[in-house]
């Protein structure tokens, strides 16, 4: 069965691309695979290892928290669903990943959850649309 990848961070755009992706999916007969990229987080010391291991933490609850929210939103759209926390730069995270010979394409929205992240997920958006082999859907 083919997958549809959807960049996935909680924000209202990501949201509405879950939407769009679900209309796609139903109409090529394909399932959502729900893509959450947690950056790593680099100190160049290990006195802050305990730091980092709960920052880390942090970030892995987060993307369980976003990727069940949007495995709810398309359980109610009608459509199959899965979930993966990915690390990694973004794009790069995303664009290795729609390599695979099961994926359609990906869906990504145009903005991010705040301020920072909308400028970085915007030029996600645009960093993914240049990089990966696949149809990039930008949602607005």
């Amino acid at each position: 069965m083919k997958s549809i990848l959807v960049a996935v961070d909680g924000s209202p755009s990501s949201e509405l691309g879950i939407s769009h992706a679900a209309e796609l999916a139903r109409a090529l007969g394909a399932k959502l695979e729900l893509v959450h990229v947690v950056r790593p987080v680099l100190l160049a010391t290990s006195a802050y290892a305990e730091t980092i291991a709960k920052i880390d933490e942090a970030n892995r609850l987060e993307a369980k928290q976003v990727l069940d929210a949007a495995a709810k939103i398309a359980k109610a759209a009608g459509v199959e669903s899965t979930g993966v926390t990915l690390d990694g730069a973004p794009a790069e995270a995303i664009a290795d990943l729609a390599q695979a010979p099961h994926v359609w394409g990906v869906v990504i929205g145009a903005k991010g959850h705040s301020a920072v992240s909308r400028v970085l997920l915007g030029s996600v958006a645009d960093r993914l649309v240049h990089i990966c082999s696949k149809p990039v859907l930008v949602v607005r």
